[in-house]
């Protein structure tokens, strides 16, 4: 009877679990508060964690949860790329895809890291820490976007390795 009542209440996990977590989005705004714990009413109470300053900076999406009477996810447990973990609003999160540089790493002008290709064209470095734009994703390569200026940016290929957080390597598509 009580193996029943197991796999009876362990059924409905297993159907409903959320099987595209985890993913990565990034920090809408310059000012977002990551809580201990999804709720909006108590804010004098002591539920901030930390305040987080940086808007671009790529959050791995842990977790969703959707409050009562709502009719859609409105809160987001993430974690840093520091390990840190936290609860956050929907509205302070972009869908944006974005990259932090842990480590200076080469800026190639092609999809090659290979020494031997005559494609393997360095373009640069770029010096770590730094959050850039992600904007295609191939099996060890990622294209991306670096902001110089308001008017300036530079485009090209980055390695898919441990210098760079804020990417899946089961990850094929991040639209």
């Amino acid at each position: 009877m009580i193996k029943f009542i197991l796999i009876f209440l362990l059924i409905p996990q297993f159907i409903f679990a959320d099987k595209h977590v985890p993913y990565y989005k990034s920090l809408s705004k310059t000012e977002s508060w990551l809580r201990h714990y999804p709720d909006l009413r108590d804010f004098k109470e002591q539920t901030e964690k930390f305040f987080l300053t940086q808007k671009g900076m790529p959050v791995k999406v842990i977790q969703e949860h959707q409050s009562v009477g709502t009719n859609f996810i409105d809160w987001y447990r993430i974690e840093l790329f520091n390990g840190i973990q936290g609860w956050i609003f929907h509205n302070q999160l972009t869908s944006k895809r974005t990259l932090l540089v842990l480590e200076d790493t080469e800026l190639f002008a092609w999809s090659s890291d290979d020494p031997n290709s005559w494609m393997t064209i360095v373009k640069g470095e770029i010096q770590a820490p730094k959050i850039i734009d992600l904007l295609e994703v191939k099996d060890d390569m990622l294209k991306v976007n670096i902001k110089i200026s308001d008017r300036k940016e530079i485009k090209g290929w980055i390695s898919r390795d441990q210098r760079i957080w804020g990417d899946d390597l089961r990850e094929e598509d991040f639209d």
